[in-house]
């Protein structure tokens, strides 16, 4: 497939600054002092820091199922990537960001990809990644504005976002009502096709969002709201509907609805949505966090006027022992019904929570090799999990982690284990023991060993979809930062 011209400009964005930015780094080395800080005259210091990262793993059955095919055979798999990031510094109230990775990718920059168009990336994506590029002020009276690629996270459950956690285009404001209450506003474009060849004008996406965090005593709140929309071209002539970051939700309303013929869209499709987080500390070694939120998508298509509407909780309890950190946490969140022209599940757009480091998005592997879960939603799901986090033995320390996890879908529908929701009669068992040993200030080794048991439903057909497995996991990277 042709690159798009979205596609052609962010390339030839990255090409510029792979030339400009580095040989500048390179070139300004000798004089940088080891924090990588140097000062300029009269307009500022720059700020530079960084990791560069090699990883080695093997996995297998990451969908949980053998197809009896090559692709099931446990893989090896080595990958390396370094991170930069930089901040000039004009004053204390005025900064510009920039932060990209290379070597990283949708494929994680793996050793020896020599089939490569750009780069050494496997399947043609460009070597250079840009995340961050944004100008950042402040006023005298404390209000904060940011303008352009940022760091976005809705923080709508306790381990990250269901509707939002990702570096889009945008502005965002900060302001102080009172010392214990803010207010925060912030637009986003989300996708952008760019690409009129085909008269496509509806072809963007946006998400805002508004938040009025308070405190009272050792309790915080956030209550929020925040809208979305995503117009028809956007879901027409995206090439992966997850490339551009929603949801597949033709995919799923096809699979909860048979009769649903064409569950295309025929207009824009928006998403409302409503929620609160808290969280306290009781006591210096005891910490709380909770959510609730509750959101609806309207979704026409030629056929039915279709609503995906539903709800999530969780709660999160965290305890210090000192040599330990004991950690509990419980998830549950709406799951559709059958044949139903509705979805009764909350809808999700750019998410990806981090509970845990095999199902959920919690690894420090995730942008590498082991990203089939990178993605996964809290959605239609309950979950209990338990986690020993921060066990020292000397300069070595450990995270134990357990989840026990059932569907809330109808037990009729979304009945494959790859299908991404679970439904009622559907339940997984994940394991994980993660570790890291400090060897020097600037320097870390790690490894992750996962597995995940999944409990298929009575009426899937392993003769005609393929045998469940249990999936594992076991990976090490060593790490230098600076």
């Amino acid at each position: 497939m042709k690159p798009s011209s979205v596609y052609r400009w962010v390339r030839d964005t990255r090409a510029i600054l792979l030339i400009l930015f580095i040989p500048a780094l390179i070139a300004l080395s000798p004089g940088i002092s080891p924090a990588m800080n140097f000062q300029a005259e009269s307009s500022g210091r720059m700020e530079i820091s960084g990791s560069v990262k090699a990883s080695f793993g093997m996995t297998q059955y990451l969908d949980w199922v053998d197809n009896h095919s090559k692709g099931d055979d446990a893989d090896l798999d080595a990958t390396r990537e370094m991170a930069i990031n930089a901040a000039w510094l004009v004053s204390d109230r005025l900064k510009a960001v920039i932060s990209f990775q290379i070597g990283e990718g949708t494929t994680g920059g793996y050793f020896g990809a020599t089939d490569a168009l750009v780069g050494g990336e496997e399947d043609g994506n460009e070597v250079v990644e840009l995340d961050r590029l944004y100008i950042d002020y402040t006023t005298e009276s404390k209000v904060n504005v940011k303008v352009g690629s940022q760091s976005a996270c809705l923080n709508d459950l306790s381990y990250g976002s269901n509707i939002m956690n990702e570096v889009p285009p945008g502005v965002s404001v900060k302001a102080p009502l009172t010392p214990d209450v803010s207010l925060e506003v912030a637009w986003f474009r989300i996708a952008d096709l760019m690409d009129d060849t085909l008269g496509n004008t509806d072809d963007q996406a946006d998400l805002l969002w508004v938040k009025a965090p308070y405190r009272l005593g050792s309790l915080s709140l956030a209550p929020w709201a925040a809208y979305a929309s995503i117009q028809k071209d956007v879901i027409d002539n995206a090439p992966s509907y997850m490339r551009y970051a929603y949801f597949n939700y033709p995919a799923f309303f096809s699979g909860a609805n048979a009769a649903m013929a064409d569950p295309t869209p025929t207009d824009d499709v928006t998403s409302y949505y409503l929620g609160v987080t808290m969280s306290s500390a009781p006591s210096d070694d005891l910490y709380i966090q909770g959510s609730f939120t509750y959101g609806s998508m309207d979704w026409e298509t030629a056929a039915v006027d279709a609503t995906v509407a539903g709800f999530f909780v969780d709660f999160v309890a965290r305890y210090n022992m000192g040599f330990a950190k004991p950690e509990v946490f419980a998830i549950y969140t709406s799951g559709p019904d059958a044949n139903d022209d509705d979805l009764d599940m909350m809808p999700v757009l750019i998410g990806g929570p981090t509970y845990t480091s095999s199902f959920f998005g919690g690894s420090r592997f995730n942008d590498n090799m082991f990203d089939s879960y990178d993605t996964t939603y809290a959605a239609s799901m309950w979950a209990l999990g338990f986690k020993l986090k921060d066990i020292r033995t000397g300069p070595v320390s450990h995270e134990f982690q357990i989840m026990v996890a059932g569907g809330t879908a109808d037990d009729s529908i979304f009945q494959k284990p790859n299908d991404t929701l679970l439904n009622e009669d559907e339940g997984v068992l994940e394991l994980n023991f993660n570790s890291q040993y400090k060897i020097t200030d600037n320097l870390v080794f790690a490894t992750e060993l996962g597995y995940m048991n999944f409990s298929e439903d009575k009426d899937y057909n392993e003769a005609v979809d393929g045998e469940v497995k249990d999936f594992w996991k076991a990976a090490c990277a060593l790490e230098l930062s600076f």
